[in-house]
């Protein structure tokens, strides 16, 4: 896609970027080349086309590029990171399986409790459903205060892929040497 194209699309959709060459922006989700299971379960959700923010931040983080992205509430902002978390664990799992203890590949911290909750809904319906469809088995661990450790550090045992956390929680885990982000990309 020429300068030329990217910058209509972006002047389009309102997106601003800033930074040394960002990828181009992608106008479908079909085109981001997700699996079939993601791309039906957005479809079950009302979401037939990505927003702004999805436009331009998933072709930026698909590419292993960081970025700051800000929009409006109920814009997709969280899509933006998951998807391409479960993309990320989903070829390393299936490169090298991780062993018992191993893991995570990916960490988000939330603010608080709530948004950890909401944020590990989100990870976890992708991740039925692509091992519904025979992807491998992902597994992701809701890291929060107020809830029983001994069932967290179940998960930890068994390995895992994606940790949604919240700071204290985390720190925690972490100085009692329960977890390790070792792995953690």
């Amino acid at each position: 896609m020429s300068k030329k194209h990217c910058d209509t699309i972006r002047k389009q959709w309102h997106i601003i970027v800033d930074g040394d060459d960002p990828p181009p922006p992608i106008k479908t989700f079909k085109e981001m080349r997700f699996p079939e299971p993601v791309l039906e379960e957005l479809k079950s959700k009302g979401l037939f086309q990505p927003t702004p923010i999805q436009v331009q931040g998933l072709p930026v983080i698909l590419s292993g590029r960081d970025m700051i992205g800000i929009a409006f509430t109920g814009s997709g902002k969280t899509l933006v990171f998951v998807l391409p978390l479960t993309m990320l664990a989903l070829q390393e799992e299936e490169m090298m399986p991780l062993e018992h203890g191993e893991g995570p590949f990916g960490l988000v911290v939330c603010p608080s409790r709530e948004l950890a909750r909401q944020t590990y809904q989100v990870v976890e319906q992708f991740l039925i459903l692509l091992k519904k469809d025979g992807w491998p088995e992902l597994r992701p661990l809701l890291c929060i205060g107020g809830v029983d450790m001994k069932s967290q550090l179940d998960v930890v045992k068994q390995s895992l892929h994606i940790v949604v956390a919240t700071p204290g929680r985390l720190k925690d885990m972490l100085a009692k040497k329960k977890m390790n982000l070792y792995n953690c990309r």
